[in-house]
C-alpha cells in the first residue's frame, strides 16, 4: 500500500494529541475542561496510533518484511531507551529491574515495546493459521476478546482494593494487539475491496461527532462519579474501538494533498522528542500549558531540522575528503 498523505495527517494530529497529554499530566493542568477533552476525546490518541501502525504493517506483512520491520523497531527502540537512559534509570535498582522495565518499555516508550510485541502476535496468527478467512477470525475474535480482558483488569485496579499494576492492562497484549489488528484487518479489507465499501466522507464525520459526544458524556459520567484525577475507570471498549476506527476511516475519506506526507515523520519526531523537551522547559519554570505545547511540537521539529542538517554537511564532508583522497591516488594527478 502506498503511502497516503491522510495518514500521514491523522498520525501528526495523534502526535499533538500525545504532546497535549503530557503537557497537562507533568504541568498538573487539572482542570474540568482539561479532564473532560483529555479522557472523553485524547484518550484515543495512542490507541489510535495502534490502529494506524497495524493498518500500515499489513503491507509490511504481505511483502514478507515482517522480520527485518521487527529488527529495525526493535533497535530503535533499544536506541531511544538509551537515549532517555538518564531519565528512568534513575532510582532502578539492578540488573533485574532495569530489564524489567526495557520488557515493558519505560517512560512514553512503552508503546513501541508493546507494538513489537504485538506485531509478533499478529504474526504469529498468520503464520500458525493458514486459511486466509480463518486468519481473520481468529484476528478479530482475539482481539475483541483481549480488549475486553485488558478492560476487566484495569477496571479491577479502578473499581476493587486489589492493586494491579498499570503494566499489567497497558501493555501490547490488552491495548496495542487489539487496535493494531483492527487497523491490520481495515487494511486487508481495503485491498481486498476497495473503498467503495466505506460510508461517504461526510457520513463518517457526522458519525465521528456521534462517538466523539458519547465519549465525551463518558466522561462527564465518570468525572461526576470519582472526581477530578488523572485515574479514570476504563473505556467502555465498543466505544473506544468504534470511535478509533470510524476517525481513520473518516481521514482515508480526505483527499489530502502530497506535499503533507512529510507530516509522517514530523510526527514520529514529535513523539521520541517530545518528553525530553517537556522536562527541559519544565526544569527552566516554564509551565504554562500553552507555552508547554508549543515546546513540545517545535522543539522536536526545530531539532530534527538542525540533526539532520549536521548529518548532511558531515556526509559532505566525508564525501568530500573521499574525492580528495582519489584524486590524491589517481595517475593523472601522479604526473
Amino acid at each position: 500500500m502506498t503511502r497516503l498523505p491522510s495518514i500521514d495527517a491523522l498520525k501528526f494530529l495523534l502526535a499533538l494529541g500525545v504532546v497535549w497529554a503530557h503537557s497537562v499530566l507533568m504541568g498538573q493542568h487539572y482542570s474540568t475542561a482539561n479532564y473532560l477533552v483529555g479522557q472523553g476525546l485524547v484518550r484515543a490518541t495512542v490507541p489510535t496510533f495502534a490502529l494506524v501502525s497495524g493498518f500500515l504493517f499489513h503491507a509490511t506483512g504481505r511483502r514478507g518484511r515482517t522480520m527485518p520491520w521487527l529488527m529495525i523497531m526493535t533497535g530503535a527502540y533499544l536506541v531511544w531507551c538509551l537515549i532517555y537512559a538518564p531519565v528512568w534509570l534513575v532510582g532502578e535498582p539492578d540488573v533485574l529491574h532495569v530489564l524489567g522495565r526495557l520488557v515493558v518499555g519505560p517512560l512514553h516508550l512503552w508503546y513501541m515495546a508493546a507494538l513489537i510485541l504485538a506485531v509478533l502476535m499478529i504474526a504469529a496468527v498468520l503464520r500458525l493459521v493458514p486459511d486466509p478467512l480463518a486468519q481473520r477470525r481468529w484476528l478479530l475474535g482475539s482481539a475483541l476478546g483481549l480488549a475486553l480482558t485488558g478492560a476487566t483488569l484495569q477496571g479491577i485496579d479502578f473499581f476493587t482494593p486489589v492493586d494491579l499494576s498499570l503494566n499489567l492492562y497497558r501493555n501490547g497484549i490488552f491495548v496495542e494487539y487489539p487496535y493494531a489488528v483492527l487497523g491490520f484487518l481495515l487494511a486487508g479489507k481495503i485491498e481486498r475491496d476497495g473503498s467503495d465499501w466505506m460510508p461517504g466522507a461526510l457520513t463518517l464525520w457526522l458519525m465521528l461527532g456521534f462517538l466523539a459526544a458519547l465519549r465525551l458524556g463518558e466522561a462527564w459520567l465518570s468525572l461526576r462519579a470519582f472526581g477530578l484525577s488523572p485515574a479514570a475507570p476504563p473505556e467502555f471498549p465498543p466505544l473506544a474501538m468504534a470511535f478509533s476506527v470510524t476517525l481513520m476511516m473518516a481521514m482515508l475519506r480526505l483527499d489530502l494533498p502530497g506535499w503533507l506526507r512529510p507530516l509522517g515523520k514530523l510526527s514520529m519526531a514529535i513523539y521520541f522528542l517530545h518528553y525530553l523537551v517537556l522536562l527541559g522547559a519544565l526544569s527552566l519554570g516554564l509551565t504554562s500549558l500553552g507555552t508547554m505545547m508549543a515546546l513540545g511540537v517545535a522543539g522536536p521539529i526545530l531539532l530534527t531540522r538542525l540533526g539532520s542538517a549536521i548529518w548532511r554537511e558531515v556526509k559532505r564532508h566525508v564525501r568530500q575528503r573521499q574525492e580528495t583522497g582519489e584524486a590524491w591516488a589517481s595517475p593523472d594527478w601522479r604526473r
